[in-house]
């Protein structure tokens, strides 16, 4: 009779366990996409599914990446070392760094877990935070980027869709992985 009580508390555990595996995936999945999306900025994107592949910065934006951040309107040694590489703005490919110039973007990437206990989502964006120079927050900034902005004539440069396209394979792995770790765990 032993044996039927130990069986029934066991099948009885599983949804818990099951419900708790997917979570725990579902945070990790989380991370991943969070970490490839930082790993967007910097790098010119190709195509990838319905996701055109990144437009080049305006020759205009990379000089004035290389302002001095002082306001002298003096350019950098780096934009220095850039203009003696290419020859002029705008032909360095990814070493215009695009979406990165102060790294504020990369920083504010980040993944909030509050809602999974209660729905089961964990999210990842762009924290809404505030530019302390006036200039808007990041959030504002990734919503212009992700999508464009025509009125500022900036194209799309869609770095958290993409990043989700591309984990979907990665989330399922470790969801699966963490209820074979649960069911596992039950069978002790």
């Amino acid at each position: 009779m032993a044996g039927f009580e130990d069986l029934f508390r066991t099948l009885h555990s599983i949804p818990g366990a099951a419900d708790n595996a997917v979570k725990k995936g579902v945070k990790k999945g989380a991370v991943i996409v969070m970490g490839r999306a930082k790993a967007k900025l910097g790098t010119y994107q190709g195509a990838y599914g319905s996701f055109k592949a990144w437009a080049k910065l305006d020759p205009e934006t990379v000089r004035r990446k290389h302002l001095s951040k002082s306001g002298s309107g003096r350019i950098t040694r780096g934009g220095k070392a850039y203009l003696k590489k290419h020859g002029s703005w705008g032909g360095g490919g990814n070493d215009d760094a695009p979406l990165v110039d102060t790294g504020h973007l990369r920083k504010a990437i980040t993944t909030d877990h509050s809602a999974l206990e209660s729905r089961g989502i964990a999210y990842v964006g762009v924290s809404a935070g505030s530019d302390s120079r006036g200039k808007g927050s990041p959030s504002e900034y990734a919503a212009a980027h992700e999508f464009g902005y025509a009125a500022k004539k900036i194209p799309p440069r869609p770095f958290l869709r993409p990043a989700l396209e591309e984990s979907r394979q990665d989330i399922k792995e470790e969801v699966a992985k963490a209820l074979v770790h649960e069911l596992r765990r039950l069978g002790k």
